[in-house]
């Protein structure tokens, strides 16, 4: 069955997407998982608590990478894959892409270090349609800093890259046409959720 991530800097409406898409897909009568990174999984929660951590020095791109990495397998193997075998849709709130983008983008870290782990985490199990909600940071900071959920935040996100992340997302898109789409997510939210359900159709999951 399909497998579709949603992905974009924070702010940008992943959450908001995903729920919109679950809900339409539901609609239709399809059975839909939604799970999100890097909470899905047995250990996804205990690595959030580490990421979102106050501590005296930043983790630095590899230990954020080795740990979600981590959360991935555990999601990959107790979440997508028996949702996918159980013939149910699954919709992620962030996977692989978000990783290159965080991690691995401008940040000196060896791109091979980070195919060759992503290749043991996840093999064949990629999604089959990747939204990349695009967004001018500036835009996303306004948003994050209007949003009522302070408790739910990454406060790391606040003192992040939010242009280099950007440009991550936005090459992961070059260099996969055939999986990915880029969407303009400064439009409102239901005029991007319809899109997304468009885009859906056209690639004839539906």
């Amino acid at each position: 069955m399909p497998f579709i991530s949603i992905e974009g800097i924070d702010g940008s409406g992943k959450s908001t997407q995903s729920n919109l898409l679950t809900a339409a897909l539901r609609k239709m009568g399809e059975q839909v998982l939604k799970t999100k990174e890097p909470d899905g999984g047995l250990i996804g929660a205990g690595v959030r608590s580490i990421l979102v951590a106050e501590r005296a020095a930043k983790l630095s791109p590899l230990e954020e990478m080795l740990l979600i990495s981590a959360a991935r397998v555990s999601h990959v193997e107790s979440v997508i894959r028996p949702a996918l075998d159980a013939r149910e849709w699954v919709v992620s709130d962030r996977f692989l892409d978000s990783t290159y983008a965080f991690q691995v983008h401008d940040t000196g870290l060896p791109e091979q270090l980070y195919s060759e782990i992503a290749s043991a985490v996840v093999g064949d199990t990629m999604p089959d349609l990747t939204f990349i909600l695009d967004l001018d940071p500036a835009q996303a900071l306004e948003r994050r800093s209007a949003r009522d959920d302070a408790a739910g935040r990454d406060p790391s996100e606040a003192t992040r890259d939010f242009v280099r992340i950007r440009e991550g997302l936005l090459t992961v898109a070059k260099r996969n046409p055939d999986r990915c789409r880029v969407i303009d997510a400064a439009r409102a939210a239901d005029e991007v959720a319809n899109l997304i359900l468009s885009e859906v159709k056209q690639s004839g999951l539906l």
